[in-house]
């Protein structure tokens, strides 16, 4: 009788495992819907990574623009000042 409860705790715990894995781990392949979704979230992605790129390379230029006109400003003032000093002699 106890190897009877062993043998049939066996059998109810194999049961389980196999029962919860069918449950848990098998799910059904792709439809076409889902196939599609996914197809326009990755076009979307590449799409927002491009335009990402676009952005930054404009800022980049923009900066260095930036940089320029700075560069620009500081040696008007330099020569403003130098003008101001021989006009005050």
């Amino acid at each position: 009788m106890h190897k009877i409860s062993v043998f049939a705790r066996i059998i109810l715990v194999g049961l389980l495992v196999v029962g919860s894995g069918a449950l848990v781990g098998c799910t059904k392949k792709p439809g076409n819907e889902d196939i599609s979704k996914l197809e326009e979230a990755r076009a979307a992605a590449e799409s927002a990574e491009r335009k990402l790129s676009e952005l930054r390379q404009e800022r980049m230029k923009l900066e260095q623009e930036l940089q320029n006109k700075q560069s620009e400003l500081n040696t008007n003032e330099e020569e403003r000042d130098d003008l101001k000093d021989k006009v005050g002699e």
